[in-house]
């Protein structure tokens, strides 16, 4: 089972690439927690085109929102307020669970570790697409180029992608 985080969906979906996260995760539904769900419902009204996309992956089942139980909303409390709420209740979730979540920040990956919960990132996936043989290297790398152009997000160094 694999929970993906707000910043992940939308880096796929502005690149107009969400079959590329079903395939790398081996998945025909991936999960999001009632937060995501949330920011997700807010960027539609703010008219956010990539939001449209996430909605739509909802409304044929390939996005399923999962809600907080009491024993999540208790380890959430136990974790930082400066993570945002989808982050927090995906990792609780992810850790009641024993899912993967994939999240695109460091203090979120940090948080991951030291509470025991599974976590990749999108360096980890872009890597996984060649690994996997999803997508050829210089395919990833078009993907980054995508990346870098429709959600203004610059890598440092690709070298972990590719070494």
């Amino acid at each position: 089972m694999v929970f993906i985080d707000t910043d992940i969906l939308s880096i796929f979906a502005k690149i107009q690439r969400l079959p590329l996260l079903f395939a790398v995760f081996d998945q025909d539904v991936l999960n999001i927690a009632t937060a995501v769900e949330n920011e997700i419902t807010i960027g539609v009204s703010k008219g956010l085109p990539f939001a449209n996309a996430l909605v739509e992956l909802q409304a044929k089942g390939k996005l399923q929102t999962h809600h907080p139980i009491t024993v999540d909303e208790e380890f959430m409390l136990s974790l930082p307020h400066t993570l945002g709420a989808g982050e927090r209740e995906s990792m609780a979730i992810c850790k009641r669970l024993d899912a993967l979540f994939a999240s695109n920040e460091r203090r979120v990956m940090h948080h991951c570790e030291t509470s025991g919960i599974r976590c990749t990132n999108l360096d980890q996936i872009l890597r996984a697409f060649w690994e996997l043989k999803i997508l050829a290297a210089s395919d990833v790398r078009k993907v980054i180029t995508e990346i870098e152009t429709k959600d203004s997000l610059k890598f440092r160094s690709t070298a972990t992608i590719f070494k």
